[in-house]
């Protein structure tokens, strides 16, 4: 039953920062999208549109990432159930 709460947890919270961060990543979709109906990207680093399409691809990458593990958690404690089921 431990280690069931301990997913929970786990997924609880992951859950939550997954949500959190899916946000952040539309709030900055939509600020790429105004830039590019307006023009508006800069020549500097961090305001170019390669910058930005950069920063889009991290924000991406982390969401993927933090959906890999959740789901690797999941497998994980179904495994560690099948093996003390086996034993």
């Amino acid at each position: 039953m431990e280690k069931i709460r301990e997913l929970i947890t786990l997924l609880e919270s992951g859950i939550e920062d997954y949500d959190t961060q899916m946000k952040v990543l539309q709030s900055e979709r939509l600020k790429y999208i105004r830039l590019s109906i307006t023009d508006g990207f800069g020549t500097e680093e961090g305001d170019s549109k390669e910058s930005w399409l950069l920063h889009l691809k991290q924000l991406e990458d982390s969401l993927a990432l933090r959906r890999r593990t959740l789901r690797q958690a999941v497998v994980d404690t179904a495994e560690d159930f099948q093996k003390e089921e086996n034993a």
